[in-house]
């Protein structure tokens, strides 16, 4: 069952375009189906709808996670979804 996913990360536009261009392929290889970003008014928000969760786990651990110590120099939060949901009805 495909997941949605709702991220909050305390980071700005540059450094999400600089993550971004490092993984997007690798979540779209693992599972990604829909991906929508910007800034809301209490900072950067992520809307994500995955495949699984195994996927989503397995490209948090394997791509996100090195990209965002890479672009922060280690100095970033550990990337942890706010809000993962079984999606019930989704149109592409």
């Amino acid at each position: 069952m495909a997941i949605g996913v709702i991220w909050h990360p305390p980071i700005d536009q540059q450094a999400y375009d600089a993550v971004k261009d490092r993984v997007f392929q690798a979540a779209q290889d693992a599972g990604m189906r829909f991906h929508a970003a910007g800034n809301s008014p209490d900072g950067w928000r992520i809307i994500d709808v995955w495949d699984s969760r195994e996927g989503l786990d397995g490209f948090i651990d394997e791509h996100l996670r090195p990209a965002i110590d890479d672009v922060s120099g280690g100095q970033a939060p550990p990337p942890e979804p706010e809000v993962v949901f079984d999606v019930h009805y989704e149109i592409a």
